[in-house]
């Protein structure tokens, strides 16, 4: 073995995360958590917990003649600040660590919703992202754009998902269709009205932006039910989000949840190379017209269910489990960075 192909050694890295875990409750924030926790796993690493960083607060605490509460981390030294942002309002965040710029040699922030319509909010915050070398986004299409925003080197890295939690090797599979996060109502009213007259198990998130008691059991609970689901329902981000037309590119979490389930997706992909790149399986998603009618949505979905179906699916899911983990996806952040 060549000395390039050996594994990148990312143990030696002093890495410094300021998190808001213990503030955040929104179910889908059990992903930061995630990758969190990967890079604490693989690197030397303090987690350090940071306020999310309030406009209003900071106001009134500057009229007030007051400072900011900072938080000083354990070492004086770290070869990277790494923050995990789920949107741009929590770059400020890195504020509260005091001496940043001392004790990091590198500030790096990977944003998972690195959306184009969230360029005017990331030219408000320009003076948070100073603190700022290097930006990872989960989206190919936003790239150039955030570059020319942040004048500062921008990467694409996609998203992962953890192993532990999502896996395809559940031999028992009770939910025949679960659909998690926003869905399109034509489609759940077809699926309730058949899920009744047929009989069959249709799972389905019954609340807007849920909040958890604790994510990591949250993320723990969700793994299981789409380990338990032999089909899942998921939409390219502009069937669902009308006002993100232009992000049609975009794939995310959910794809890769599925994905390393060993779940058929009924449903409309993204219309991209890179989403074909990185599910090489022409079986993972069955077509379904977002204005399908009854008759199509029951022919798609009775394919779906198909009882060798979910056994078809097994080499794409190993493949999610070992290419697209969180932990890979730091080694190849600390590789493009050069860390």
């Amino acid at each position: 073995m060549t000395a390039s192909a050996l594994p990148l050694d990312v143990s030696r890295l002093r890495v410094l995360i300021p998190s808001s875990r213990h503030v955040h409750r929104l179910v889908s924030y059990g992903t930061v958590l995630d990758f969190e926790d990967a890079v604490a796993a693989a690197s030397d690493t303090d987690i350090v917990s940071v306020p999310v960083y309030s406009r209003r607060t900071h106001l009134t605490q500057t009229l007030r003649g007051r400072r900011l509460a900072t938080v000083t981390p354990p070492r004086s030294r770290y070869d990277v600040c790494l923050l995990v942002a789920m949107a741009p309002y929590w770059v400020p965040s890195l504020r509260y660590i005091r001496h940043l710029r001392q004790r990091a040699a590198r500030v790096i922030v990977y944003l998972y919703d690195a959306w184009l319509a969230d360029l005017p909010a990331v030219h408000a915050q320009h003076a948070a992202w100073d603190a700022v070398d290097e930006l990872f986004v989960s989206f190919p299409h936003v790239v150039s754009a955030y570059r020319a925003a942040l004048r500062r080197p921008v990467h694409y890295l996609p998203q992962a998902i953890d192993p532990g939690w999502f896996r395809p090797y559940r031999l028992e599979r009770p939910i025949d269709v679960l659909s998690v996060g926003r869905r399109l109502p034509h489609v759940h009213a077809e699926l309730l009205r058949l899920s009744r007259s047929r009989d069959f198990l249709y799972m389905y998130q019954d609340v807007y932006r849920p909040h958890a008691i604790d994510l990591r059991e949250s993320q723990s609970l969700h793994g299981r039910l789409c380990q338990s689901a032999r089909v899942q329902i998921s939409w390219s981000v502009e069937h669902t989000r009308p006002d993100h037309a232009a992000e049609a590119g975009a794939v995310t979490l959910r794809w890769f949840e599925a994905a390393a389930s060993g779940s058929v997706v009924v449903g409309k992909a993204p219309p991209t190379d890179e989403f074909e790149r990185l599910f090489p399986d022409a079986g993972f998603v069955h077509d379904l017209s977002p204005t399908a009618s009854t008759a199509a949505i029951e022919e798609v979905l009775d394919d779906a269910l198909r009882d060798d179906r979910v056994d078809e699916r097994r080499t794409l899911a190993e493949h999610v489990c070992t290419a697209h983990t969180w932990d890979a996806r730091w080694r190849e952040l600390v590789e493009t960075a050069g860390l």
